[in-house]
């Protein structure tokens, strides 16, 4: 079986015979750069134990929505308006969002280092749990339509 270089390149070498289906279930430290004890962080700041969770996780979410939003105020809205006001949202702490306790957005600071909500949305963990349960909905979408 050959194996897939987004698997080798971002999972630890224990889970590269592991297909991207079966990545989603793997516990989030399965991520290379992730430890057991950033991810004891992460279950306990908001019950996160694999992949999806993390890859689909509510905050995380909200961030890259709140992300978004920032980084397009000036496109958002009809120029009558202010659409400033949104400007600087993604540079306000991640315990910001409603929700994150301070002792949560202690722990994700442990983990990953994030600061602020744009941090969260954009944090490279997220974006290779994220992209692996894509890849994993996608294989599943081509089964569906009989493409493989």
């Amino acid at each position: 079986m050959e194996k897939s270089g987004f698997i080798v390149k971002f999972y630890d070498k224990a889970y590269e015979n592991k297909n991207i289906e079966e990545l989603c279930k793997a516990p989030v430290s399965a991520i290379s750069g992730v430890s057991k004890s950033d991810a004891a962080d992460l279950k306990k700041a908001f019950g996160i134990e694999t992949v999806e969770d993390l890859a689909t996780n509510k905050y995380v979410r909200l961030a890259q929505g709140i992300n978004c939003l920032s980084e397009c105020s000036e496109q958002i809205l009809d120029t009558t308006f202010e659409s400033k006001l949104y400007e600087n949202l993604a540079k306000k702490p991640a315990k910001a969002i409603s929700g994150i306790s301070d002792e949560d957005a202690a722990l994700l600071k442990k983990a990953f280092g994030i600061d602020n909500i744009k941090e969260l949305a954009e944090n490279k963990y997220v974006l290779i749990a994220q992209t692996t349960v894509a890849l994993a909905r996608m294989l599943q979408f081509l089964r569906a339509v009989g493409v493989v």
